[in-house]
């Protein structure tokens, strides 16, 4: 397996909404491994702008805390660890966001899904709630990793079945009411496989907000390919781009994070670190890097998120 580099990007269009309910954080220092979060406020609820910064901001904290002690992956149990490190930071961004409600700061009526992925030793993994879709490009092709929490997946269950017709399936009005995301409350539905996806050189990974739905995924993979040779910010801004072109009279708030994994060539004389110190230190030592003061510095960081 060829090591692998990352550039990674992020970007958002407003549509015709009149404020943006997005919120996202993307770091993967030096080209490295790192971490990505995404949340899309629940549209037309009050106060859905400051859920999805409150839910990106704790996440993102808990996930750096928790990387701080990675597990030894020679351990059988690494995945199962893997696993509740992301259950851990999603009930705690939850917590936090029941917190906010509970003292007033925010409406009892909102809230959000929450999308992260963490891209380390060449493995992508995952966590995520609601219709923010993630994406895997490879060779042109598209594939979405996560299972979709709405009502669009019982409708063309139903569909399928023969229960209903495929337009009135497409035109429901509840198809694109949320089955699960986070409200401070319990959470219906979690998406968090105990495997990961191997990657590639020439994979590109995408998080977006479910505003990006107005394009097909074929249409997706194909702008993905198109303008992957120039760079993460060429894909982010082309999707973008083709969604404007769109002009669709209700476009909803369009955020993404486009991660371009290519291979990394280290210079022969380059000292390599055994397998197993690198795989425990790549994201943990990743995220230090960004800050050289510790938790203190992470904990500033997350008030100036904070609304």
């Amino acid at each position: 397996m060829p090591e692998l580099t990352t550039e990674a990007v992020a970007a958002q269009h407003i549509g015709r909404r009149t404020r943006q309910e997005d919120a996202m954080i993307a770091q993967f220092p030096h080209g490295g491994p790192g971490l990505a979060v995404l949340s899309d406020g629940m549209g037309g609820h009050n106060d859905g702008d400051l859920a999805s910064r409150i839910l990106v901001s704790e996440m993102f904290g808990e996930l750096f805390l928790a990387a701080a002690r990675p597990p030894d992956p020679r351990d059988e149990t690494a995945q199962s660890f893997l696993t509740q490190r992301f259950i851990g930071a999603l009930e705690g961004a939850n917590k936090r966001l029941q917190q906010h409600i509970g003292a007033g700061c925010i409406s009892d009526d909102t809230g959000g899904t929450l999308l992260s992925v963490t891209v380390d030793a060449g493995q992508l993994r995952w966590i995520s709630v609601g219709d923010s879709p993630l994406y895997l490009c490879r060779d042109g092709g598209i594939r979405r990793l996560n299972e979709l929490h709405s009502m669009s997946t019982q409708l063309d269950l139903m569909v399928r079945n023969g229960a209903m017709s495929a337009q009135t399936a497409r035109t429901h009005p509840h198809r694109h009411c949320l089955t699960s995301a986070l409200t401070g409350r319990s959470i219906p539905r979690i998406d968090c496989p105990k495997t990961s996806v191997a990657l590639e050189p020439g994979d590109v990974i995408l998080l977006a907000s479910d505003g990006l739905n107005v394009l097909e995924d074929a249409r997706i993979g194909a702008l993905t390919h198109q303008a992957r040779p120039k760079g993460s910010a060429a894909i982010a801004q082309t999707l973008l781009d083709a969604v404007r072109l769109e002009d669709t009279p209700d476009q909803d708030n369009v955020s993404l994070i486009a991660i371009r994994i290519d291979s990394a060539e280290p210079a022969p004389e380059q000292r390599r670190t055994p397998p197993h110190r690198t795989r425990r230190n790549t994201l943990a030592g990743a995220l230090r890097r960004l800050w050289p003061n510790g938790l203190g510095g992470l904990r500033a960081t997350a008030r100036r998120a904070r609304p």
